[in-house]
């Protein structure tokens, strides 16, 4: 694992990798098609789904539970009422240079009041663990993912850097709300 890691962050991909894509996760010459950059992904069991886009124009790539018994059999996982809890994927993730991965919601579990807890979730390009995702449960009921369940999507987005300044006096404010903040400009 540490060898795939430092060779990710070199910039190879492990040689069983090479020329295998999914489809909307390549680019340029090979059976990518051209879509965009490449998010490179490595399972780290064999039994782990690789993110899809589905349908073909989403934006997000869906990304699923890998909850898998000691024994190897598919499992579930309980998410409390009004609670927290990491849902592990069995992958490993690494954005292509520029980019930063978000996990969003997905609008069918929103539906049943489950979201990602920290929504977006933030993955650094520097992140060489296991994506994993926290699930709240805003229902009034316990919910339960299972294993291969569609949990999140992955958005990938460009990294725009920037400077903080510290000014000596407020912004000035040429119009519009002033100090006014939430709710004033209506419902």
């Amino acid at each position: 694992m540490v060898e795939f890691i430092q060779r990710v962050l070199e910039g190879h991909q492990p040689p069983e990798h090479t020329e295998r894509r999914r489809e909307g996760l390549g680019e340029g010459t090979t059976s990518g098609g051209g879509r965009g950059p490449i998010l490179r992904v490595y399972k780290k069991d064999p039994r782990a789904k690789v993110p899809v886009r589905s349908p073909d124009s989403a934006i997000g790539l869906d990304v699923f539970a890998f909850l898998l018994t000691e024994s190897g059999r598919a499992s579930s996982r309980a998410i409390h009422i009004k609670g927290v809890t990491a849902v592990p994927t069995g992958l490993v993730v690494q954005s292509p240079s520029g980019y930063y991965l978000q996990i969003c919601s997905r609008s069918g579990l929103a539906a049943r009041g489950l979201f990602v807890a920290n929504a977006p979730g933030i993955i650094d390009p520097d992140y060489t663990g296991e994506l994993v995702i926290l699930l709240f449960n805003g229902s009034y009921e316990t919910q339960y993912v299972a294993h291969e369940h569609r949990i999140a999507q992955l958005i990938l987005q460009p990294i725009i850097r920037t400077d903080v300044i510290e000014l000596p006096n407020p912004p000035i404010i040429h119009a519009g709300r002033g100090e006014a903040g939430f709710g004033s400009t209506g419902l």
